[in-house]
């Protein structure tokens, strides 16, 4: 009996350790959870949902960024309308010229003399002048000359025959002189009809060859004034030679590139490229936007421009034209759009091709 006695003591004594084990563990917990201190109310993920504004009311900015390369806005190329030998050039690349300032001068080949001369002097105009004064000269003699002599042989046989007539109605004179005489009226009367008919003649050709010669005058005054746009001077200047020819600048731009091929004492072919000219402010800046992106931009929203030959400077730019039609048209790729943005380049640094990052702002 003892033993069991002492047996329950044991289970009574462990049951009560872990009582108060639990107790103290519940005791614990409450403790830490008085003691804890209590959350911001825009901590709970319901509240802070309940506290930010409506999705749809909220306008944010981005940031579209995309790679390009610098363009003139136009460029002029500057070309020899005729083969001659270069014997100065006036101009180096980089420099800004006026409109109509002399870029170089050369000296026309022979070939190239003789279009020259055919338009200063072309051949048909002086034959119809010369056929125009023969005509005229012709006319004059007709006029001046022939009709009047004829006029005074015929007033003159005119009289003969009166006196014949006379003379023959006093049977002092016979009748074969009196018909004789009225032949030989007769025929005179005759050459003044056939010089007044070749009078008449002379006058239409002289308007005919008059039209004609009006015609291939204006026709040389038009091709004088394209030698003389092709060839920058004026062939009325007695002091410029001939040969002489120049290149001018058609607009006030920057040189941008004069071909290595072109120089002193060379002799380029007719049409070759000597010079290209552009206006260096504003800048365009080409850049390939996909379709995406495109989608999101219009024409003037603004951004900045940071080239990589100088990184440390931004330059802002807007966008001055969007594509409607694609670079690429296959139906296998996504489609990828030229954008067109200008800046301005008031320092002169920005050259053609130089590359870039472009970043436009847009409205979300």
């Amino acid at each position: 009996m003892p033993q069991s006695a002492s047996r329950k003591s044991r289970l009574l004594a462990k049951v009560f350790g872990v009582l108060l084990a639990i107790f103290v563990a519940m005791v614990a917990l409450a403790l830490v959870a008085i003691t804890q201190e209590p959350k911001h109310a825009d901590s709970s993920p319901v509240q802070a949902a309940v506290a930010a504004p409506p999705i749809a009311d909220a306008k944010s900015e981005a940031e579209i960024a995309f790679r390009g390369k610098s363009f003139s806005v136009l460029k002029r190329a500057v070309t020899m309308p005729f083969t001659g030998e270069v014997t100065n050039i006036a101009v180096r690349e980089g420099q800004a010229v006026q409109q109509d300032e002399i870029l170089a001068e050369y000296k026309l080949d022979r070939q190239s003399m003789m279009q020259v001369h055919q338009t200063l002097y072309p051949e048909i105009v002086l034959n119809l002048k010369r056929n125009l004064y023969e005509r005229k000269i012709s006319l004059e003699k007709l006029e001046q000359v022939a009709m009047p002599l004829k006029k005074l042989e015929l007033e003159k046989t005119d009289k003969d025959l009166s006196d014949v007539r006379e003379l023959q109605a006093k049977e002092m004179a016979f009748r074969d002189a009196v018909t004789a005489k009225e032949r030989q009226v007769k025929a005179i009367k005759k050459e003044i009809l056939d010089i007044e008919e070749s009078m008449k003649l002379h006058e239409a050709e002289l308007q005919s060859i008059s039209e004609n010669l009006r015609f291939y005058e204006a026709k040389q005054k038009r091709d004088l004034e394209l030698l003389e746009w092709q060839t920058h001077r004026s062939y009325a200047d007695s002091k410029v030679p001939q040969d002489i020819a120049y290149l001018k600048a058609p607009i006030a731009a920057q040189v941008i590139w004069i071909s290595p091929d072109f120089s002193v004492k060379a002799e380029p072919a007719t049409g070759f490229h000597a010079v290209t000219l552009a206006p260096t402010n504003p800048v365009l800046v080409r850049c390939k936007v996909h379709e995406l992106d495109l989608v999101k931009l219009k024409a003037g929203d603004r951004g900045t421009v940071v080239f990589d030959a100088f990184p440390d400077s931004k330059y802002p730019c807007k966008i001055n034209r969007i594509p409607w039609t694609s670079r690429n048209s296959s139906l296998d790729v996504p489609a990828d759009y030229d954008l067109e943005c200008l800046l301005e380049n008031t320092d002169g640094r920005i050259k053609d091709g130089l590359t870039c990052n472009v970043r436009i702002s847009v409205t979300q």
